[in-house]
C-alpha cells in the first residue's frame, strides 16, 4: 500500500524555494521580514497579494473566498461516509457486543486505543505533510511532485489515477443513498415487513403457533408441533427474515447471482440517482473554489445538525447505554491481536483522505503566509471527533434494537450493509421512521457529496496541468471527466454492478508509493517559525516505518488466499430452508477476466511512480543516499558527533563536497 523514499534522489536538487515567487527573498532576508498578521483571519493583505503571483507573476492563483471555506471544504473531504458506516463497524469487530445472556456489554472501545496512536504518529504530521506542500509550492498535486525532483513526477500521475478511480466507485455510494432518500417519502418505508412481504402476518402467526405448542408437553410431543416446525423452517418468503436485507438486494440493486451472470441489465433506478449524483458534484465544482467554497456552508455543516438529532434520539431510547457502554469500554486483551493495529492504521489514512492529492489541491488555494499547522490541528480534532460523535449515534441506537428484538450489536455490516441493512432495521423501530430515515440518509448524501467534489477536484488540476484537453475551460474539461467517469460508472449499476463496485473497492485505491519530503525552510517562511522536532521525528522516521509495516501486513494478507468477493445467494438459493445456511452471501473467486481489471487497477497507480523513479535516479545513488540519512541524523545527534551540513546559496541549489570536490 505504501512504501517511502526520501525525494532528495538527486546530487542537486533546486529547492522549493523560488526566488522569483516570494520577491527574491534571501534567507537572510527572510528572518528580517517577521510574520505579522493584520487582515483575512490572521493573514496580513500584503501576504495576499504576493501569493496571488506565482512563477515570476507569469501566473494568476485563485485564493478561497475566506479562511472559513478553506477549513469547512477540508473537513468535507476528511469526513465521509467512512466516519459513520466504516468507524462503528471497526469498533464492533475488534471488540465485541452485548451479551444479552449476561446483561453485560463486551468491549468495542479498545479500537479506540490504536485508532489513537496511529492518528498521532501518522495522521496528523502526514495531514500537515500535505496541506505545507499545497501551501507552498501553490500547484496541483502533479505539479508540485515534479518540482519537488523530476523523478517524483509519477507520483503526482499516480495520485490522478487512483482520484479518477475513486470518484468513479464512491458517487454509486452516493447513487444508492440518493436513492433510499426518495424512497423514504412514504407513510410507511418500503423495507418493512408487512409493505416488503404479504406474507408477514402468516409467518409470524405460525411461530406463534410453534411457541405455544413447544410450551405444552403433549403437543410438543406429537405430529403437529413437527408440522408446525416445519412450515416455519421451509417458509418459502425469505424476506420476512430480514427485510431491510432483502430489500436491499433484492430490490434496490436488483443483484445477480454471480459477477458473470448479467441478471436484469442495467438498474435503471439506480442509473437516474446516478445522474443526479453527478449533476449535484457538477455543480458543486463548476466554477472551481469559486462554487465549491459557497456549497460548503451547508454540505459540511447540516450533517452535524443532523448527526446532533439523531444523537438526541438515540440516546433516549431503551438499551442505549448499553450499546455506548459497549463502545467505550476497553478490553486490553485485544490490543495483542495485530488486526485490529492494521484496521487502525487504514482507517485513520483513509478518513483523511491522504495521498490522494485533493488536500494539497485545496491548500494550494490559501495565501503563502497561513498558520498551515493550527489548520492541520483544526481539521484533524474535527474527523477524530465526528468518528467517535457517529459511533455513539450509531451504537445507541443499534443498542436499542438490541433490547427489542435481540439482534445483537455484533451484527454490524460493514460499510453499505451498516447503513442500508443494520441501521435502517433500526429506523424502523422508531417512532415516525421515515423522517428518521429522510434525515439519515440525507446526511450520508451530504458527506459523500462533500468528499466526492473535493477528490475530483483533487483530479481536476492534474488533468488541466498535463494539457490533454487542449485550449478548453476548465469547466467543459471538468464536464468531460465527469461524463466519462459516468459511463464507467453504469456498470456498477447494473445485475452484476455490486460485485464490480467490491472490486474496485478492494483495489483501485491500494496506492503503491508514497513520498515524504522535508519542508522545514519553507514552513517556517509560511508559518514564522519552524516545526517542532516532532513533526521532524515522524515523518522521516516513525511515520514511513509505521506505514511500511502496514504495508507488508497487508500484502501479507492478501497473498495468503486468492481474491474473493462476496457473491449474493439470498432468496435464489433458498438459504432458509430446512437446516441450510442462513446467510445471504457467500464466498466466491473472481473469474480470469475480473482477477485481470483487478491487477491492471493496481498497474496503473505503480507503474507511473517506478517508471519515472527509474528514469530519474541518479547515477551516484549510493553517496545520495548516504548524505540523504546522515544529514537527517545530524539534527538529532548531540553536537560532538554531527557532520558539518553544507549551507544553501541564494540560487536555491544545495552543494554537497564527496571526496574533497563539490557536487
Amino acid at each position: 500500500m505504501f512504501c517511502f523514499v526520501r525525494v532528495r534522489l538527486g546530487v542537486e536538487l533546486p529547492s522549493m524555494r523560488d526566488d522569483k515567487s516570494t520577491d527574491a527573498l534571501t534567507h537572510e532576508s527572510k528572518q528580517d521580514l517577521p510574520y505579522q498578521p493584520k487582515e483575512w483571519n490572521g493573514i496580513s493583505s500584503t501576504d495576499v497579494e504576493k501569493s496571488k503571483t506565482i512563477e515570476g507573476g507569469s501566473e494568476k492563483r485563485e485564493l478561497w473566498g475566506h479562511k472559513a471555506e478553506f477549513i469547512l471544504a477540508t473537513i468535507g473531504l476528511a469526513v465521509g461516509l467512512g466516519n459513520v458506516w466504516r468507524f462503528p463497524y471497526l469498533c464492533q469487530k475488534n471488540g465485541g457486543g452485548l451479551d444479552l445472556a449476561s446483561q453485560s456489554a463486551l468491549s468495542t472501545g479498545a479500537f479506540l486505543i490504536p485508532y489513537g496512536i496511529f492518528m498521532v504518529i501518522e495522521g496528523l504530521p502526514l495531514f500537515f505533510l500535505e496541506l505545507s506542500i499545497g501551501q507552498r509550492m501553490r500547484k496541483s498535486a502533479l505539479r508540485c511532485w515534479k518540482d519537488v525532483h523530476p523523478a517524483l513526477f509519477g507520483i503526482g500521475v499516480a495520485c490522478l489515477m487512483v482520484s479518477l478511480m475513486l470518484c468513479m466507485y464512491y458517487v454509486v455510494v452516493i447513487a444508492w443513498c440518493c436513492y433510499y432518500f426518495f424512497i423514504s417519502f412514504t407513510k410507511l418505508l418500503p423495507w418493512d415487513h408487512e409493505t416488503l412481504c404479504p406474507q408477514y402476518k402468516k409467518f409470524k402467526d405460525l411461530e406463534q403457533d410453534v411457541k405455544i405448542c413447544a410450551s405444552n408437553i403433549s403437543c410438543s410431543n406429537s405430529t403437529v408441533y413437527s408440522d408446525l416446525k416445519s412450515q416455519v423452517d421451509n417458509f418459502a418468503d425469505c424476506c420476512v427474515r430480514d427485510p431491510p436485507q432483502f430489500y436491499f438486494y433484492h430490490h434496490a440493486l436488483q443483484i445477480s447471482t454471480s459477477i458473470e451472470d448479467g441478471g436484469i441489465g442495467m438498474n435503471w433506478k439506480l442509473a437516474g440517482c446516478l445522474v443526479f449524483a453527478w449533476v449535484i458534484t457538477y455543480l458543486c465544482v463548476v466554477k472551481g473554489i469559486k462554487s465549491s467554497g459557497k456549497v460548503v456552508y451547508f454540505t459540511a455543516t447540516f450533517p452535524y445538525v443532523i448527526l446532533v438529532i439523531l444523537f438526541f434520539r438515540g440516546v433516549t431510547l431503551k438499551g442505549a447505554g448499553n450499546g455506548i457502554k459497549a463502545f467505550f469500554n476497553p478490553d486490553w486483551k485485544l490490543l495483542a491481536n495485530a488486526d485490529i493495529w492494521k484496521d487502525a492504521a487504514t482507517q485513520m489514512f483513509f478518513t483523511l483522505s491522504l495521498g490522494f492529492g485533493a488536500l494539497i489541491s485545496f491548500a494550494s488555494y490559501m495565501p503563502i503566509h497561513n498558520q498551515v499547522m493550527r489548520d492541520a490541528y483544526t481539521v484533524v480534532l474535527v474527523n477524530c471527533g465526528t468518528s467517535v460523535f457517529a459511533g455513539i449515534v450509531v451504537f445507541s441506537i443499534l443498542g436499542y434494537r438490541e433490547s427489542v428484538t435481540g439482534i445483537p450489536v455484533t451484527k454490524v455490516g460493514s460499510g453499505p450493509g451498516m447503513a442500508f441493512m443494520t441501521f435502517s432495521d433500526a429506523i424502523l423501530l422508531m417512532d415516525v421512521s421515515p423522517l428518521w430515515a429522510i434525515l439519515f440518509f440525507s446526511m450520508l448524501i451530504l458527506l459523500g457529496i462533500d468528499s466526492e467534489f473535493g477528490t475530483l477536484e483533487g483530479a481536476i488540476g492534474p488533468i488541466m496541468d498535463l494539457k490533454i484537453f487542449c485550449n478548453l475551460r476548465k469547466e467543459l474539461v471538468t464536464l468531460i471527466v465527469a461524463v466519462i467517469l459516468f459511463l464507467f460508472g453504469l456498470s456498477m449499476v447494473s445485475g452484476p454492478g455490486f460485485y464490480v463496485f467490491q472490486m474496485f473497492d478492494d483495489y483501485s485505491v491500494v496506492i503503491p508509493l508514497l513520498v515524504i519530503a522535508l519542508f522545514a525552510d519553507d514552513i517556517e517562511f509560511m508559518t514564522g517559525k519552524r516545526p517542532w522536532i516532532g513533526w521532524m521525528i515522524c515523518w522521516k522516521y516513525i511515520s514511513p516505518l509505521a506505514l511500511f509495516i502496514v504495508l507488508i501486513a497487508l500484502i501479507a494478507q492478501q497473498s495468503q488466499s486468492p481474491p474473493t468477493y462476496s457473491q449474493f445467494v439470498g432468496c435464489l438459493q433458498k438459504p432458509f430452508a430446512g437446516k441450510g445456511s442462513k446467510t445471504w452471501t457467500q464466498k466466491a473467486l473472481y473469474p480470469g477476466w475480473a482477477v485481470f481489471i483487478a491487477e491492471m487497477m493496481v498497474l496503473v497507480s505503480t507503474l507511473p511512480i517506478l517508471i519515472w523513479l527509474i528514469k530519474g535516479w541518479p547515477k551516484n545513488w549510493r553517496a545520495s543516499f548516504y548524505r540523504t540519512f546522515c544529514s537527517g541524523l545530524n539534527n538529532y545527534l548531540p553536537e560532538p558527533w554531527r557532520q558539518e551540513t553544507p549551507k544553501v546559496p541564494h540560487n536555491g541549489m544545495k552543494k554537497h563536497t564527496i571526496d574533497g570536490g563539490q557536487v
